[in-house]
């Protein structure tokens, strides 16, 4: 699948690369494109081998990685009482003005991405064998105090929607004593007069109660950039307005979050396809696995369906905290697609695990 993946991500950069020819500015355009190359070039190659324990470690680095961020931030959110002024000294935005925990990636939105993707992994390298009953309450509980603290919807609504496809995908059916000592730790914290965090309650809360999901965060203002994009789009068919020129153009200066519209906006037509194609290519590899493995077309499932989902609500995505989690998550799907391509045997990932594919 290699040359399709090249073909397309240079068919995305062309257009973008005409319209900043035409309309917009070169330079810009190079800078763009060598980001959008390292990280969908470059990356693959280094993270997507044919090696079964080497993968494994990457899971687990991902994981601890998260874990330890969440960790540290939510103790530190504790111990400060999400206060903004003396948590900068951590890092910009570490926590937010109103009081989002964005940990060390400078947004809190971000931060709620990665946790999104980290829970499907931490489910599958429970399932492999790969991660004790222990340290797998402990881990899941911390992203999910992190994910809590985060106060985003869009992570929320990627994190129950990751765990819904990897349970249904997979065949995955947690224990009731699972669901018996999340219950429990609820009831225990409810008792105990614990309060949701201040950016929770203005920001989800208002969003649950009304069953509106204009109560929730920055919604209508995303919508009226989408609308504003929208309304671009008639002329930019063929040639865009250039790379990272549609917060130029912008009534409030800033660009459209949703990476298809602003695609379509600075590349034309052409820059769509050939994102649309690759995320084809991914699609289709991890659909394709439910044949040869559930648990790793599960995996590749759940993550791709947050990126989807992220990618519909923020701008340009060639970031690492993007594609990192998603390229490890495509993996295995891609060793089991080549090995079975060239007709070596078995492929290096596990179809056989410790536990039974129905059960944590």
């Amino acid at each position: 699948m290699t040359p399709y993946w090249l073909l397309a991500l240079a068919v995305m950069l062309g257009g973008l690369y005409l319209g900043s020819i035409i309309n917009g500015d070169p330079l810009r355009w190079a800078i763009l494109a060598g980001q959008y190359l390292f990280s969908l070039a470059l990356l693959p190659i280094l993270l997507m081998r044919h090696d079964r324990r080497r993968t494994f470690m990457l899971f687990k680095a991902f994981v601890a990685g998260v874990g330890c961020m969440e960790l540290f931030g939510s103790a530190l959110y504790f111990a400060y009482g999400g206060q903004w002024e003396p948590l900068q000294r951590f890092g910009p935005d570490f926590v937010t003005g109103g009081g989002r925990l964005s940990a060390f990636l400078a947004d809190a939105n971000w931060n709620a991405a990665m946790i999104a993707m980290a829970i499907p992994f931490v489910y599958y390298l429970r399932i492999a064998g790969q991660l004790g009953q222990m340290l797998f309450a402990s881990t899941l509980t911390i992203l999910l105090i992190g994910l809590a603290l985060t106060a985003s919807v869009t992570g929320m609504v990627s994190a129950v929607l990751a765990t819904t496809i990897f349970l249904v995908a997979g065949k995955v059916r947690p224990p009731m004593r699972l669901f018996a000592a999340g219950g429990a730790a609820f009831a225990l914290l409810i008792a105990s007069g614990y309060a949701l965090p201040r950016a929770f309650q203005t920001r989800i809360v208002p969003a649950l109660e009304s069953g509106e999901l204009a109560q929730a965060g920055t919604y209508l203002g995303r919508v009226e950039l989408i609308e504003e994009a929208w309304d671009m789009t008639s002329n930019a068919i063929v040639v865009g307005i250039g790379a990272d020129q549609f917060r130029n153009v912008s009534v409030v200066q800033q660009p459209v979050h949703n990476l298809y519209l602003l695609l379509w906006v600075e590349g034309g037509l052409a820059s769509l396809i050939g994102w649309l194609w690759m995320m084809g290519i991914l699609a289709v590899g991890a659909i394709w696995a439910l044949r040869h493995d559930r648990l790793v077309a599960a995996l590749a499932l759940s993550v791709f369906a947050t990126f989807l989902i992220y990618s519909a609500a923020s701008p340009h995505m060639y970031a690492r905290q993007w594609i990192v989690p998603l390229l490890l998550a495509m993996a295995p799907v891609f060793a089991i697609m080549g090995k079975l391509a060239r007709r070596h045997g078995p492929a290096d990932m596990p179809h056989h695990y410790p536990m039974t594919p129905k059960e944590f």
